[in-house]
C-alpha cells in the first residue's frame, strides 16, 4: 500500500506542477497583452490560449488536490457514525466517485479523438484541440487512480476495523 501512494503522490505532485507552468503562462500572457494593448496592439489570440491553459491547470490539478484532500467533504451525519459504518460510507462514495471521474476520462479521450479526426482547431490562432482534451482526460485518469486508491484505503479500513472488533 505505501507503493501504491508513493506512486500516486509522485506523479500526481508532477500533474500539479505542470499545471502550475500553465496558470504561470496564462498570467504572463494577459499581463503582456494589457502592457501591450496600451503600447501598441493586443496580442492576438489571448483569449484562445488563457482558456486552453485554464483547461490544462484545472485538469491536472484535481487529482492532486483529491491526494491532500483539498476538496470540501460535508461530513456531518458520517462523522457521527461509528468507524466501521463510517468506512463503509467512505468506500461506497470513493467507489462511486471513482466509476465517474473513469467515465469521464474514456469520453474525454473517445471526444479528442473525434476532434483529431475531424481537424478541429481554435478560431484565431488554429490552435489543434485534441491535444489539449487528451490532457483533460489523462487529469481525470489520475483522479481515477487517486480515488482507486482511496477505495483500496476503505477497503484495509474495514478489514482491519472487523479483525478489530473480532478479537
Amino acid at each position: 500500500m505505501d507503493f501504491i501512494n508513493g506512486f500516486v503522490k509522485t506523479l500526481t505532485a508532477w500533474t500539479a506542477r505542470v499545471g502550475q507552468v500553465a496558470l504561470a503562462a496564462a498570467m504572463l500572457i494577459i499581463v503582456a497583452n494589457i502592457i501591450l494593448r496600451e503600447v501598441w496592439k493586443p496580442l492576438p489570440g489571448t483569449v484562445e490560449v488563457v482558456e486552453i491553459m485554464g483547461a490544462l491547470l484545472l485538469s491536472l490539478g484535481v487529482a492532486y488536490c483529491a491526494v491532500d484532500k483539498g476538496h470540501i467533504a460535508v461530513g456531518i451525519l458520517v462523522d457521527k457514525l461509528p468507524e466501521l459504518k463510517e468506512a463503509v460510507v467512505e468506500l461506497v462514495v470513493s467507489a462511486i466517485s471513482f466509476f465517474f471521474a473513469s467515465l469521464l476520462a474514456w469520453e474525454m479521450a473517445s471526444y479528442a479523438t473525434s476532434m483529431m479526426q475531424r481537424g478541429y482547431t481554435t478560431g484565431h490562432l488554429l490552435i489543434p484541440l485534441y491535444p489539449f482534451i487528451y490532457v483533460v482526460a489523462f487529469g481525470f485518469l489520475m483522479l481515477a487512480l487517486v480515488l482507486l486508491r482511496d477505495i483500496l484505503e476503505a477497503i484495509r479500513g474495514i478489514v482491519l476495523l472487523k479483525g478489530r472488533d473480532n478479537k
